[in-house]
């Protein structure tokens, strides 16, 4: 056990050592609407490597629960995608990241579990950056415009389960996440 821990470490301390560009972070987020009687819980870390003043490269590796009468789901998203950074100045950076999602889970109704619910798309999020110091960052994205889909074990669930092309800039496309770079 102490080798597997002292292993950890010295792998720890190699990758900061050249970690020059990368970066961490991601958001959370809970919501229980009464009326519907619904619950979501979202957890999404984020991470990728800013390849220079204008490009960075980066994933979201999340987690998605959601209760209603009756319907459990949960869903792992994979959402690979490349940032351009159109406008730096100051604190205040301009973005959008172009990128794929994909999501597979369960839902259980009642009991009975479904087959692999399986969400998916591509698309364009538009974002903003302020920097509280040279490592730590607050980010929004806001919207997005591309196609989505899903299929209907996965429309049980998501609050934003529907299929086909378009832009939505409603509140269910607004996060907030901390960064830290190194």
């Amino acid at each position: 056990m102490k080798k597997i821990i002292l292993m950890a470490v010295m792998s720890v301390m190699t990758l900061t050592a050249a970690a020059e560009g990368w970066f961490v972070g991601g958001s959370v987020g809970a919501w229980r609407n009464d009326q519907d009687k619904i619950t979501s819980i979202t957890i999404a870390p984020e991470f990728g490597y800013k390849l220079d003043s204008h490009w960075a490269i980066g994933t979201v590796i999340g987690w998605n629960y959601a209760h209603t009468t009756g319907v459990d789901g949960n869903m792992v998203d994979f959402q690979p995608y490349v940032r351009y950074i159109a406008y730096s100045k100051g604190i205040v950076s301009l973005f959008v990241d172009g990128g794929a999602d994909l999501g597979f889970g369960k839902v259980s109704m009642d009991g009975y579990d479904s087959d692999t619910a399986t969400s998916y798309g591509i698309g364009f999020k538009p974002g903003i950056s302020l920097a509280l110091n040279d490592h730590c960052s607050i980010e929004a994205h806001a919207g997005f415009l591309g196609y989505r889909g899903s299929n209907d074990e996965a429309k049980a669930i998501l609050v934003d389960g529907y299929d086909g092309w378009g832009f939505d800039f409603s509140g269910y496309n607004l996060s907030f996440g901390f960064y830290y770079s190194f």
